[in-house]
C-alpha cells in the first residue's frame, strides 16, 4: 500500500509541477455602427457599419449647427430626421445652399447598447428650384 501512494507522489507531483498555466482570454466589444451619414432625398441621418451596410431606425438623437448672415443655429433633434420647420428653413427663401454640420449623433443597436458616433460636417442642404431665377446672371 505504501508503494502505491509512493508511486502515485512520483506521477502525480510532476504533472501538477509541469502543467502550464490558462491564459486569460481578453474580449474587446466591437462597436456596430462606424460613422453616420445625411440622406438628401428624406432629410434623414443613418448610421453605417464598417463594410458600409446603412442601418435608416438606429439614430436615436443629433443636432443640426449651421451659420448663415443672421448667426449661428443650434438645433436639437429626437429621432433620425430633420423636422419640418428646420427644412422649410434651409429650402424655402434661400438663393443659396447650406452648410450644415451633424453633431452630437447618438445611435443605439438592436441589444439596446448606445453608442456614440463621430460629427457629420460638411453636409449642403439646396434650395428648391422654385426660388432659383434661371434668367438671373450670376455674378463672377
Amino acid at each position: 500500500m505504501k508503494f502505491l501512494k509512493f508511486i502515485a507522489c512520483f506521477l502525480v507531483l510532476p504533472a501538477c509541477l509541469l502543467s502550464q498555466e490558462v491564459e486569460k482570454i481578453k474580449i474587446v466589444k466591437e462597436d456596430p455602427f462606424y460613422k453616420a451619414d445625411f440622406d438628401e432625398t428624406e432629410y434623414k441621418v443613418f448610421a453605417l457599419d464598417k463594410y458600409g451596410n446603412p442601418y435608416m431606425d438606429v439614430v436615436k438623437s443629433f443636432k443640426i449647427t449651421f451659420q448663415d448672415s443672421k448667426g449661428h443655429f443650434e438645433s436639437a433633434v429626437v429621432g433620425n430626421t430633420f423636422p419640418k420647420k428646420t427644412i422649410n428653413y434651409l429650402t424655402k427663401g434661400r438663393s443659396r445652399a447650406t452648410n450644415i454640420c451633424l453633431k452630437e449623433i447618438v445611435a443605439e443597436d438592436k441589444d439596446g447598447h448606445v453608442q456614440k458616433l463621430p460629427d457629420k460636417c460638411g453636409v449642403l442642404i439646396y434650395p428648391d428650384c422654385k426660388n432659383c431665377d434661371p434668367n438671373k446672371k450670376q455674378k463672377k
